[in-house]
């Protein structure tokens, strides 16, 4: 019996480095450790496509329903990686700041165009919610000068005011108090670049 032709037969789908480069585009990752990272892969699975030709049929797809990026041409290079007509997003992990500690929550959805005004990127952007709002930090911004920071001070994590004093000692806002600290006595885990404050 002969074999009986496809009538949806299969695409030409891009593979290997030409299929990486292509989610390194829409992700806006800058290498591939951001982009293995982004996905929560490791970086060797992208040298094993590499290797081998291959296609992450699944990434395509995560990547389409979070952001709304172009199924074509993730898997075939062709048009545009997004539609004109929708703002390209990213889709980022919130954690809900809870008794000291971040627990994950749901994700949330943020135009990429918003992140990049306040000097933001997916790879970098940790985004923490608490009782009176949600923060987006910049996870590389670990150098406390003056501004808002997530900060570890003895296991217990906070967002705090930080203004930095002479000597290297800074100014640390808990509560309706201020205390002074060693720059070396707490661990900050970014800055907080962007916030939407509840009402």
């Amino acid at each position: 019996m002969g074999k009986i032709p496809a009538k949806v037969p299969p695409f030409d789908y891009l593979g290997g480095k030409n299929f990486t480069e292509k989610l390194k585009e829409v992700t806006g990752s800058t290498n591939y450790n951001i982009l293995a990272d982004y996905f929560g892969i490791p970086k060797s699975t992208l040298l094993t496509w590499h290797t081998h030709n291959r296609t992450g049929f699944e990434l395509i797809v995560r990547e389409h329903l979070a952001t709304g990026a172009s199924v074509r041409y993730m898997a075939l290079g062709e048009g545009e990686p997004f539609d004109q007509q929708s703002e390209p997003a990213a889709a980022l992990a919130t954690f809900k700041l809870i008794d000291g500690s971040l627990i994950e929550s749901k994700q949330r959805t943020i135009d990429l165009s918003t992140l990049e005004d306040f000097g933001l990127e997916p790879s970098y952007t940790l985004v923490v919610e608490d009782d009176a709002g949600i923060y987006y930090l910049n996870k590389e911004s670990n150098n406390p000068s003056s501004g808002s920071y997530l900060i570890d001070i003895d296991g217990q994590l906070s967002i705090n005011f930080i203004q930095r004093l002479p000597g290297q000692k800074l100014s640390i806002n808990i509560g309706d108090s201020c205390i002074e600290a060693k720059v070396d006595d707490i661990k900050v885990l970014g800055r907080v670049a962007m916030e939407m404050k509840k009402k």
